[in-house]
């Protein structure tokens, strides 16, 4: 079955361009996480990592069956929003050995226990997957973006088996997508989500991962507020030289087209620095503390 094409809203007549690409993150991850978890059981220096590439192979999987409905039947935002609360089910039904206290600025350690599971890890897979999902909508953002945050993770967890082949997978997207060969779509971006999300949890750099998404945080914060308190939509508009430009302020990428017009590729650059920044931050705090 042919790719959905889905029309190109930033490029001068608007082409059709394959979506759904983000298949084949999710694809070759979860066969990756699952060889790993089976290799685990006869390789005893792989032991280490059975259980989370099992959760992260399960729960992954689970979250890109759920993107590739939405990229079929386009479900609305308030369904969408809820769709991962269901994604971390999968981690929660295996119970991986997890550390289940929280650090509290101010407070200190805080142990959760069973509200870990069940509390917990459902608001960092939403939160994680939705405000990773509003960034999107320019060529290669998703899953550039991605990549940066799922190396810092990677570096603050000193574990680059877990991360090697979704790191891989998430360069040749990123390639795609900003060069406008192909979409990465829903599927891609919750499975991405998912993929920071549960990475953050097993490996204990949930601070870190929190740092990591000011960028997102705040973009989405600044579009909710536009939806539901102003009605009105964070729209990008072409001008007739082909370049991106915004007459208001509702996103973060309206706030740096606004009265500023410039390529889509050039905006990419900037976000994706944003990104840089806020994880390179978060790498310094772990360090430092």
């Amino acid at each position: 079955m042919p790719f959905p094409r889905v029309k190109d809203y930033h490029k001068p007549g608007q082409p059709l361009v394959p979506n759904a690409y983000g298949v084949f993150y999710a694809m070759v991850s979860v066969c990756y996480w699952f060889i790993l978890s089976f290799l685990g059981s006869s390789i005893p220096w792989l032991r280490v990592y059975s259980d989370d590439a099992l959760a992260l192979a399960t729960s992954v999987l689970f979250g890109s069956t759920m993107g590739l409905i939405d990229d079929m039947i386009d479900l609305r935002w308030r369904y969408k929003a809820v769709l991962p609360v269901f994604a971390s089910l999968p981690y929660i039904a295996l119970g991986v050995p997890s550390r289940t206290s929280v650090q509290v600025p101010f407070i200190g350690l805080v142990q959760l226990n069973v509200l870990f599971f069940y509390l917990l890890v459902p608001v960092i897979v939403t939160v994680t997957t939705n405000t990773y999902n509003q960034l999107g909508g320019l060529n290669g953002l998703e899953s550039l973006s991605g990549l940066i945050v799922l190396a810092g993770l990677s570096l603050a967890a000193q574990n680059f088996m877990l991360t090697a082949v979704p790191l891989l997978c998430l360069a040749w997207l990123g390639y795609l997508g900003f060069t406008g060969k192909a979409f990465v779509g829903n599927v891609g971006t919750f499975s991405i989500g998912l993929t920071l999300a549960i990475f953050s949890v097993l490996m204990d750099v949930k601070m870190v991962l929190l740092i990591c998404l000011v960028p997102f945080v705040l973009n989405s914060v600044m579009i909710l507020f536009s939806n539901y308190l102003m009605g009105e939509r964070a729209d990008t508009l072409l001008d007739n030289d082909g370049r991106l430009y915004s007459s208001h302020i509702r996103s973060l990428r309206t706030m740096i087209l606004h009265d500023n017009p410039m390529g889509e590729r050039r905006v990419v650059f900037i976000l994706c620095g944003l990104v840089a920044m806020s994880t390179g931050a978060a790498l310094v705090i772990q360090w430092l503390f």
